[in-house]
């Protein structure tokens, strides 16, 4: 969020809450997190889990935090639903320490639709989510805001994959011996680059490197310093034509990905679908994804993730000959 915009109303801060989660919100719990008057984190938890302790807990525990808006997002529920609700998230800041607390519920993130202040009963008019200044700098950035948390999940959902594709590639790795993954490595990394789709050829033989060579799945983190938004956008691609282990450890870098390019909530999507998948597929290496997956769940920044694709630079360059943009200053 740039520090540039400013909210001036209660109305204007639940509009913008779908640009800044990169979704409009339903049934959720929202948490924005302020220093100073300023945004620090935003947060969202399911309606009906009382608010996600863990994630908070890390949050406040930054110290970059004095205060926090909750917006309860709960079409269809009652409004002592809405209070209790309200009330147990709000129990589980006040226990943290934040005692500096505004509580706003909506039916839904809509132009037009009435908020509700928890705490005075006030109530007032959400701003159209499409004329706000986040709206337009979203556009600008040349980003889009899913309709909801499930058109995100779907772009992890599995289309299929062909035995055909699995079974050239074991051929592939035994034809190039030690210089396949340098091969599969270097191919990934030109369709990050170029911004291409994936063949399924390319991601049946993405996802048997993945699963039998922990050094090249290390070093293919390193394709986020490359363009972490294309990276994520090709691995989600590489998901959809896997299934199995080889599908688990694809979505786990896919998230990765979004994870390093702050897309909190497709980073979850994409680890939700490698438990899914992992649970059908018990001897799913889920090493990688327990770390990733508890860094996203309390609340650990992104930048704090990127070190991972710098160490991956480096293993691609010391083992496998592969030079890829060192990460720049911004980067971490």
């Amino acid at each position: 969020m740039s520090d540039r915009i400013q909210i001036k109303s209660t109305g204007e801060l639940i509009a913008a809450l779908p640009t800044m989660l990169g979704f409009v919100p339903a049934s959720s719990i929202v948490m924005a997190f302020l220093n100073a008057g300023a945004m620090t984190f935003i947060a969202r938890t399911d309606f009906g889990t009382g608010g996600r302790a863990l994630t908070a807990e890390a949050i406040v525990k930054t110290n970059a935090s004095d205060a926090v808006v909750i917006v309860a997002v709960a079409k269809g529920r009652t409004f002592r639903e809405v209070l209790d609700e309200c009330d147990r998230v709000s129990d589980v800041l006040l226990t943290l320490g934040v005692t500096d607390q505004d509580v706003f519920y909506t039916p839904s993130v809509e132009g037009g639709e009435t908020w509700t202040d928890m705490r005075t009963f006030e109530t007032g008019t959400v701003v159209d989510p499409s004329t706000t200044e986040f709206a337009a700098a979203t556009v600008l950035a040349g980003k889009a805001v899913a309709a909801s948390r499930d058109e995100i999940a779907a772009r992890y959902r599995r289309e299929g994959s062909k035995i055909i594709d699995r079974r050239r590639a074991r051929n592939a790795k035994e034809v190039m011996g030690e210089n396949f993954a340098r091969n599969v490595i270097s191919e990934l990394a030109d369709t990050v680059t170029e911004r291409r789709e994936p063949s399924a050829a390319l991601a049946a033989r993405i996802g048997l490197l993945l699963t039998t060579d922990i050094v090249a799945r290390d070093a293919i983190l390193g394709l986020a310093v490359i363009d972490p938004a294309s990276a994520s956008e090709t691995m989600a691609t590489v998901t959809r034509k896997l299934h199995g282990p080889e599908r688990v450890a694809a979505l786990t870098v896919a998230g990765f990905f979004a994870y390093v390019n702050f897309q909190g909530p497709d980073a979850g999507c994409a680890f939700d679908a490698a438990r899914t998948e992992a649970d059908q597929h018990p001897l799913s290496d889920t090493r990688l994804l327990g770390l990733v997956d508890e860094a996203l769940q309390t609340g650990l920044h992104p930048k704090k993730m990127r070190g991972l694709s710098g160490t991956g630079v480096g293993i691609a360059r010391a083992k496998f000959g592969i030079e890829l943009p060192a990460p720049g200053n911004n980067w971490i």
